[in-house]
């Protein structure tokens, strides 16, 4: 008779997320997780089969959560600009709240990772191009309330943004103050403007 287990497999990935957000793929070992799930290697391996299979199930959960966040931000009345400025800005909220100032995982995935994981590297240009699409329904809507500029393509300004925005999550790690890198948003806006 198999034995029940006695805890919850969300909250590991929960703390996988977490564990390997902070010290990245590579640098966490088997007995980081261990130690941030409080589960034995056994019951990590039992569960999970690899390390790997824990990191892909944390990336899956991290995109699940911010696609979510998405979704209550598109549902409000805003402005295609006024739309486009509050997933900026609440890109720069979200990482000053974070004592760390640490970026997305999904920009850090993107870096260590890079094309080296097939498997990998899909998930993350699928969570890449969802928040394209994002920006594109943004900058749509500002293009025909007249609030973003309508003499360029929209889904290539969409991906300029989204570059823009991973890049700003990376200067905003050494970043003097939050103020910077929000007044840094404010210039990528204004540049979307007529």
């Amino acid at each position: 008779m198999p034995r029940t287990r006695s805890f919850d497999p969300d909250v590991v990935v929960d703390a996988a997320v977490e564990q390997f957000w902070t010290a990245s793929y590579r640098a966490t070992s088997t007995e980081d997780l261990c130690e941030s799930s409080s589960l034995s290697r056994s019951s990590l391996y039992n569960t999970f089969g690899s390390k790997r299979e824990l990191y892909l199930r944390a990336l899956r959960r991290y995109v699940q959560r911010k696609q979510e966040q998405r979704v209550d931000l598109m549902e409000q009345p805003l402005t295609g600009r006024d739309l486009v400025a509050a997933i900026g800005h609440s890109l720069i909220v979200e990482q000053w709240d974070d004592a760390s100032r640490r970026a997305c995982l999904g920009i850090n995935a993107c870096i260590e990772i890079g094309p080296s994981e097939p498997d990998i590297t899909t998930m993350l240009e699928t969570n890449a191009a969802d928040f394209d699409a994002m920006l594109e329904i943004g900058i749509r809507r500002g293009q025909a309330d007249g609030s973003v500029r309508d003499d360029l393509d929209p889904h290539a300004l969409a991906r300029a943004v989204h570059a823009a925005f991973d890049g700003l999550q990376v200067r905003a790690r050494v970043a003097p103050s939050d103020d910077v890198v929000h007044a840094d948003v404010e210039t990528l806006l204004a540049m979307l403007e007529r």
